[in-house]
Parts: C-alpha cells; structure tokens; sequence
C-alpha cells in the first residue's frame, strides 16, 4: 500500500473494542448485510464471526459502528 501514500499503524486498543476479545481467534466467517441504495444492494455492513464470538461492522449516517453480535 506504499505506492497509494497509505499506511497502517498499529496501536494497543481499549478493552472495550468489539474485536479485542477475539484478537488471535479463528475467524469462521464475514456475512455481508446489505440494504438502502435503489435497489437494496448497497453494502452495509459486515457480521465477522469468530469461534469465541461475533462483531457486526455498520454503517449508520457515515459513521462506522462496532458491536459484539
């Protein structure tokens, strides 16, 4: 991604964050939820699902939102 000018950093985040109880678990699978758009095809968000768990990733006004499914 050097060629793009992005990069990632990675940091020590908060208990509280969706994803760090399941940080070095087995990811099962990523349903995709879709609606809104014309036609309901716009894609809104992401259900991860994990061995110890889930998360859902959403959209909501713009923002992204995670939560412990």
């Amino acid at each position: 991604m050097e060629e793009l000018g992005s990069r990632v950093d990675v940091v020590s985040a908060p208990d509280d964050v969706p994803f760090v109880p399941h940080v070095g678990g087995r990811l099962i699978r990523v349903v995709e939820r879709f609606g809104g758009g014309v036609d309901g095809t716009e894609r809104v968000g992401a259900e991860f699902v994990f061995d110890s768990g889930s998360v859902v990733a959403e959209s909501w006004a713009g923002d992204l939102r995670l939560t412990s499914g």
